[in-house]
């Protein structure tokens, strides 16, 4: 577990390190957890928020990273999301276990059972430790009300209902690593307005070598809704059963592959799942990476009905 704890950190210091110029018309700034309810750690890293000032289209996009990532790890994803015109959180949360190497147990729901206390904070897990007050759904509410209430004029309470709750069909959940398979679990049990997952999800039982269950199992978000890009040579997870996930989820047929897109321009065959064989100093973390090739990527993932 340390050593790989060491090399995802140093991917994720690959990936960071990789920089274009931002739209100048986004603005982007980070909020301490402490900042939205004195009950968070002082010490915990800040969520990362990026907001156009000129173009908006009015959905969120709420991205989650991977195992001990921080948030601004992520701002080349963010910041051309925004560039589009959507709101951008890239949220803080516990994030210290990762996701893969739970798959050598023999528990089926271990993976069901990690997802859900992460998400929704019920006690069901022997893997982590988070009530609800700590859990991702509640961080996102929490954040997106203190926003509300600090900028008033930016319109942030659109994505808060009458009873203080997400309004989650104007929300597009993403992640990367193990984040992708927390959105793709929380789109599982609420209607969202579209899932995107980047390197993952990452919910493969070598034990068992199948998917994970919960990707099996139908959800209240719309398979013609989810989108995925993964690395063929990721070196986290093996792509193979990444795949044997995304067909698990039935996002791809048990005779299909991910579109690779490299010298591909969109609409890409129309295909929801796809993939790079692109050279990077990290495969796992290039699909949220620094190639020129990615913005019509993520755009295309965004935005294709």
């Amino acid at each position: 577990m340390a050593r790989l704890f060491v090399l995802i950190l140093t991917l994720v210091l690959f990936t960071c390190s990789e920089s274009t110029d931002p739209s100048t018309e986004n603005i982007s700034f980070q909020v301490q957890p402490v900042q939205v309810d004195a009950k968070y750690g002082a010490s915990e890293q800040a969520h990362y928020i990026v907001r156009n000032n000129v173009t908006h289209i009015n959905k969120l996009l709420l991205f989650i990273g991977g195992s001990f990532s921080v948030p601004k790890n992520y701002e080349l994803i963010c910041q051309s999301a925004a560039s589009i015109g959507l709101d951008v959180i890239s949220l803080s949360y516990p994030n210290s276990v990762a996701t893969a190497p739970l798959g050598t147990s023999s528990d089926r729901f271990i993976f069901d059972n990690y997802r859900d206390e992460l998400c929704f904070g019920n006690s069901v897990s022997d893997e982590v430790s988070v009530d609800v007050f700590n859990c991702i759904t509640t961080r996102a509410t929490k954040l997106v009300l203190y926003l509300k209430n600090l900028y008033p004029e930016q319109n942030w309470g659109q994505y808060i209902t009458s009873s203080n709750t997400l309004q989650w069909d104007k929300i597009i959940l993403s992640g990367h690593s193990q984040g992708s398979g927390h959105a793709c679990y929380i789109g599982k049990k609420i209607l969202v307005n579209r899932v995107l997952m980047f390197s993952g999800p990452n919910d493969y039982s070598t034990y068992y070598g199948t998917a994970a269950n919960w990707l099996t199992v139908s959800g209240h978000t719309p398979l013609t809704r989810h989108f995925s890009l993964l690395h063929v040579k990721d070196e986290i997870v093996p792509f193979n059963n990444q795949v044997a996930n995304l067909k698990g989820l039935g996002l791809l047929s048990p005779d299909q592959n991910p579109i690779v897109v490299d010298d591909l321009m969109p609409p890409y065959f129309g295909s929801h799942s796809l993939s790079l064989s692109i050279s990077a100093l990290s495969f796992h973390s290039s699909t949220i990476g620094g190639n020129s090739r990615l913005p019509n990527v993520w755009t295309y993932m965004l935005t294709t009905e």
